[in-house]
């Protein structure tokens, strides 16, 4: 099979290679899954640019991706019997590739998600950037149809948004998302469609920005304010946020830039007793609050960290959203019919000129064939 390989401790395509690899077989707990649809996300960018924040969990060489979607292949001996009548050759699915233990505290406290044990497919495993992907059979999710190989591509992307919004209630609320790349992209739809009476963007992009007016502008969602933090002095945003919020402040934020900046403007920007769901990684390990009394203590906030998606009460969130119209289809602004394109998707990504950018290994038409789409 083709596979995204990456190959050696180097930055871009000297260290990631496009190569033909050994089809996966499955274990007797295992599945294997035909590929039909599979995307970048940032953590593939710092495997493919080896980035310090990597070293420590990936070892060449591997092979990577951990967002996808696609169709049963093969079943292990156990999990042919374990899944009778569940899950057969062809069936649509996804999966989680968190991989937990399933022993420690948190698994047994249903706190899976942070699990201290965890395993990542993509990382720790080879991943999905191939024409087949080996999983446990505990961790893939049927797929309805009414989810389009597109969207099915980045569920766990997906999963992360669904996971910073869930946590509290969005109807007639206003929430600032600081940084609108995908997975702040797919916050903001989630909102809208949520019922959140206003969503402020802030990012350090015009081109980011044009893209959320042009989103709100094709949902005819007129409450959307956007703000370049980078070209606007942070004190004239907050001034703005004040009068739109009537100066309460907003009461949530969606951080998802890890910009030590970011991050005290929500804490700034939030109202008394408001609510912050971090997502964003630094470039570090560390920031710096400012004016810790005033900004969290005195005002009461609620900082909520974000990791992966909460198993699996995220995933079945996540497909009632879609099932009742969510639209995040438009983040994809790229797709290829070949994983040998892999070094010109990585670029397009590198230079934030497409949200998502998917690549079908067996392409479009055929996957969709599959699916038994039109």
């Amino acid at each position: 099979m083709i596979a995204v390989v990456k190959a050696k401790p180097l930055d871009g395509a000297e260290g990631t290679e496009v190569r033909d690899c050994p089809k996966p077989v499955p274990g007797p707990d295992e599945v294997v899954i035909r590929v039909g649809a599979t995307a970048i996300c940032g953590t593939d960018k710092h495997i493919y640019h080896w980035d310090p924040s990597i070293h420590d969990s990936v070892k060449p060489p591997r092979i990577y991706g951990h967002e996808f979607c696609g169709f049963v292949e093969e079943l292990g001996s156990n999990a042919k019997r374990a899944f009778e009548g569940e899950l057969h050759p062809g069936d649509y699915v996804s999966a989680e590739m968190h991989v937990i233990c399933g022993e420690c505290p948190q698994c047994r406290t249903g706190n899976g998600h942070i699990c201290s044990r965890t395993k990542i497919y993509g990382l720790h495993e080879d991943g999905a950037f191939a024409e087949f992907v080996k999983v446990p059979a505990s961790n893939v999710i049927k797929l309805p149809a009414y989810v389009p190989l597109r969207v099915g591509a980045f569920l766990d992307a997906l999963g992360n948004a669904v996971h910073c919004t869930q946590v509290l209630d969005l109807a007639g609320k206003s929430v600032a998302i600081t940084g609108f790349g995908p997975i702040g992209a797919m916050a903001a739809a989630i909102c809208e469609h949520s019922g959140a009476a206003t969503v402020i963007v802030t990012d350090v992009s015009d081109h980011q920005l044009e893209t959320a007016r042009r989103w709100a502008a094709s949902r005819n969602f007129a409450n959307l304010h956007a703000f370049n933090v980078r070209t606007t002095e942070p004190k004239e945003v907050k001034r703005a946020i004040d009068a739109i919020t009537d100066g309460v402040g907003v009461d949530a934020v969606l951080e998802m830039s890890g910009s030590a900046a970011a991050i005290n403007f929500a804490l700034d920007a939030v109202r008394m007793g408001g609510f912050l769901s971090l997502l964003g990684l630094p470039a570090g390990h560390s920031v710096t609050i400012e004016n810790y009394t005033r900004n969290v203590i005195f005002k009461g906030v609620t900082l909520q960290g974000v990791i992966g998606r909460r198993m699996y009460s995220t995933w079945q969130r996540m497909l009632s959203l879609l099932r009742s119209g969510l639209d995040v289809e438009w983040v994809v602004q790229a797709t290829y019919d070949s994983l040998s394109d892999f070094h010109t998707g990585v670029g397009l990504f590198d230079r934030h000129e497409a949200l998502k950018v998917v690549f079908f290994p067996e392409g479009e038409e055929q996957a969709n064939k599959r699916l038994g789409s039109p």
